[in-house]
């Protein structure tokens, strides 16, 4: 095998590994306990920022988020409700 086409092979192989570290992501989406820990602060550093990535690729899991988060704020009173002193 010559030096140019084991450049190539290994070229194309860092490409591959790299396409599937971002496909990779993708294809496993995080639990609804992983969610929950991430809105509660309860990880650890790696797990935080390995679900932040995710949730930066992942449109379905974001969307979970943001439906947990809506369901666990607390409904503010209406402004106009509050009384004045």
């Amino acid at each position: 095998m010559s030096s140019g086409a084991l450049i190539v092979v290994v070229f194309a192989l860092a490409v591959f590994w790299f396409m599937w570290r971002q496909i990779k992501g993708n294809l496993v989406h995080l639990e609804d306990d992983d969610l929950d820990d991430f809105l509660s602060n309860r990880m650890g550093e790696k797990a935080l920022k390995r679900t932040r990535e995710h949730l930066l690729r992942c449109a379905s899991c974001k969307l979970r988020l943001d439906e947990m988060t809506k369901k666990t704020q607390k409904v503010k009173p209406d402004r106009w409700l509050k009384r004045r002193f």
